[in-house]
Order: C-alpha cells, then sequence, then structure tokens
C-alpha cells in the first residue's frame, strides 16, 4: 500500500469546482481522511476511486438531480485533528462523512457525524467497532471485518490447498492483526481441530529480528504444514525474509494488508505465499467488474491503482448512492434503512450485506492470490462458509 499525492491541499479543498447554475442545491460528501502521516498510505488510493465515482455519477446527471460536490480535510493521522476536522466538515453541511480506514482514527470524525445526525462511511476499517457498536447505527465501513480475512484463508488451506497444520505468527502491534488471527483460529480449529494448530508465537511490527521465534517453530517436535502471519508492512516483510532466510519453506499464509507488490522487492525469489486480496491490480482478476474498475482508473488518472484497497472506496459511493436512489432522499434515517437492507446487493467490491446490527462484511467473496515470480497473481474467488458470530467479531473474552 504505497502512498498516493492527492492533489488536495490542507484546509478544506472544494475538488469540483461549481460549473453553471443548477436547479438544485449540490449534494455534499465530506472526506474527513489522511493526506498525510502513515494512515495517507491506506486513505490515499480508495479516496481517488471515490472521487472518481462522484465525477461519474455528475457526468451521468447527478443524484436524485443534483450533483454532487465535496470537500476534503487532512486529518494529518492525528485522532484529535480528526474528531476538529469531521466536526467542521459537519458544520459545512455535509449529507454524509467518509474518514479514515483505521477505526482508531476514523472513529472521532465518525462520532461528530453521529452527534450532527448524518451517516459516516469509512473507506476500509476493518474493525467491527465501525459500526453500530462502536460509533452508532448512522456509521458504516467498505469493508469486511478483519476476522473474515482469517477465516477464508484457513477455509482455503485446508479445502483447496490440503493443508493439515499450521504455526500462527502473530504481530501484536494493532488490533487489526489480532482479529485476522482470531478470524483464523477459529476457522482452522473448527476444519481442522485445535491439535492441528502446532503452536503460536508473537512478535511486533518494529521488531529487528524474529530469530527466537524462528528457533522456537524449528524446534517444533513436527513441522508444520504452513505458517500464517498475521501482520502488515514493513515489520510482515520482514518477517516473511527472516522465515524464508531461514529454510522455512512452508507455504506461507497471510493476511490482506500484505496484498500488492510494492513490498515483494524486500523478498526476492518469493513464492507460495497466498493471501485473500479484493482484487488483482496485475490484468488478471477473474471478475469483468473489477477489470472494468482497473481501466476507468487509468482512463482518469492515467495509471492503475496503487493499492488494491482503491475499489472499497469506489464502492462506497456506490453503495451509499444506490441507497439514496432508493430512499429519494439524502435523509440519514431513510438511507440507512435501505442500507440495512442490503443482501447479497451486487456493487463493484463484491456482494453487499448490512443489517442493523452489523455495518461490515463477514463472508464477501476474497479473491485468493499468491506470490510468483515477484509479482501476485490471482488464483480463484473463495467465499468463507464460516461466518465470525458477534463474539468472534469483537473478541469477547479474548
Amino acid at each position: 500500500m504505497k502512498s498516493v499525492a492527492v492533489a488536495a491541499s490542507a484546509a478544506i479543498a472544494l475538488l469540483l469546482p461549481m460549473t453553471g447554475v443548477r436547479a438544485e442545491e449540490p449534494i455534499k460528501i465530506g472526506f474527513a481522511i489522511a493526506e498525510s502521516g502513515w494512515l495517507s498510505n491506506y486513505d490515499s488510493a480508495p479516496f481517488k476511486a471515490a472521487v472518481m465515482k462522484i465525477e461519474e455519477i455528475n457526468k451521468a446527471g447527478g443524484l436524485l438531480g443534483r450533483q454532487i460536490e465535496y470537500s476534503v480535510m487532512d486529518t494529518k493521522t492525528d485522532q484529535a485533528r480528526a474528531a476538529t476536522v469531521g466536526a467542521q466538515l459537519v458544520d459545512g453541511g455535509v449529507d454524509m462523512l467518509v474518514v479514515s480506514c483505521d477505526y482508531d482514527f476514523g472513529a472521532p470524525s465518525a462520532l461528530a457525524a453521529k452527534q450532527a445526525g448524518k451517516i459516516a462511511f469509512s473507506l476500509c476499517a476493518a474493525d467491527p467497532k465501525m459500526g453500530v457498536q462502536g460509533v452508532g447505527p448512522l456509521t458504516f465501513t467498505a469493508n469486511s471485518a478483519a476476522q473474515s480475512e482469517g477465516i477464508a484463508i484457513a477455509e482455503y488451506a485446508q479445502k483447496k490447498m490440503n493443508l493439515k497444520s499450521v504455526y500462527v505468527l502473530e504481530d501484536l502491534t494493532i488490533e487489526y492483526n489480532k482479529s485476522a488471527c482470531a478470524g483464523f483460529r477459529a476457522a482452522w480449529v473448527a476444519g481442522g481441530g485445535e491439535e492441528t494448530i502446532l503452536g503460536n508465537d508473537t512478535f511486533k511490527n518494529d521488531d529487528p529480528s524474529i530469530a527466537s521465534q524462528i528457533t522456537r517453530l524449528k524446534g517444533l517436535a513436527k513441522q508444520p504444514d504452513a505458517v500464517f502471519v498475521c501482520s502488515f508492512t514493513p515489520g510482515g516483510a520482514s518477517a516473511v525474509r527472516q522465515l524464508r532466510a531461514a529454510g522455512i519453506d512452508q507455504p506461507i499464509l497471510a493476511n490482506t494488508a500484505m496484498v500488492d507488490n510494492y513490498w515483494l522487492n524486500a523478498v526476492p525469489g518469493l513464492k507460495d505465499f497466498y493471501l485473500p486480496a479484493f482484487m488483482s491490480l496485475y490484468g488478471d482478476d477473474p471478475r469483468p467488474e473489477m477489470n472494468k474498475f482497473l481501466e476507468s482508473h487509468k482512463a482518469r488518472y492515467g495509471e492503475p491503482p496503487v493499492s488494491s484497497y482503491s475499489v472499497l472506496g469506489y464502492s462506497l459511493i456506490e453503495q451509499w448512492a444506490y441507497a439514496v436512489e432508493q430512499a429519494k432522499t439524502t435523509e440519514s434515517e431513510a438511507v440507512v434503512g435501505v442500507m440495512n437492507s442490503f443482501k447479497d446487493q451486487p456493487f463493484t467490491a463484491g456482494p453487499t450485506s448490512f443489517t442493523d446490527q452489523l455495518h461490515i462484511q463477514v463472508d464477501r467473496p476474497w479473491l485468493i492470490m499468491k506470490v510468483e515470480s515477484g509479482s501476485f497473481h490471482a488464483v480463484e474467488v473463495y467465499r468463507n462458509s464460516f461466518k465470525p458470530d458477534m463474539k468472534l467479531l469483537f473478541r469477547v473474552g479474548q
């Protein structure tokens, strides 16, 4: 997930100029997102894709016959500032507020929307708390729960790769990793029994070495068929490099945060590395809608997205606009009522379901990808059959 330079400046930057007199006031969307700081690496790509979808809607005549106007403010990856800019955008009269990809940094903005009775939609937070239970009934995320990432790759490894045992290496740095690991363990135990997890170990993303963990792994009486690493870059890439350098050649399974080619030069010759992804950026996605999105992005920006997370931003606008059309209003309660009725509603990011209790996806199909010859490659679309319950989603008792 590389950083993207976005042409928005500090302060409120009105990016769509008014181009004439309209019969009605424009619909307003605010973006309280990180344009600087580490979180901009995650927010920038889906933000650009969201802008692309807004432009497509406007070109087609608008939403409810009205053009969509949007504003963006930089949270600078600062939680206090996220609350401030969220409140400023809400005070500016937005109909919907888009917030950052992380619950800890997006929730302060979402709370400002909640207090004003406005919908908040996260670009890609994978924490189920970005929803009813963590912020309120007007808050959604475009992503799937991190638990479903772990579940999907666990099921795929057992059912499709015929792997019988595994070792789990968990990065404790952020809650996202813990949730992915929790989902993986739950699905793996359900499919193969607790005894087939041959060991668990932990590390931190900024640990300079995992030599001790590797020693413990290699010292097992029986070596596992695979290693699951729930982490993110750069620490995740470092862990994978050290595993391979230590002669651990079993398949490595990972969560979605390790997707896309930008980090692969850190592990030359990497292969037998598998994870669940949103889409492929490399021309081999089996789904026509993803390839159409890719071509549209190239036409709009002159390049493909730098991150496969981008499709979530595009689909976020798609989902909200569809609900507005069905509700025939931007009024929050009416729009949320439509969104809560989604059951495998087809959108570019995949079939989408919400309920009045769950505003995150738990079984949207994933594209399984593997690394080979220096690049990620699409393998096949896979939908997990094990669905996390509320106890697993909120890691109750863990």
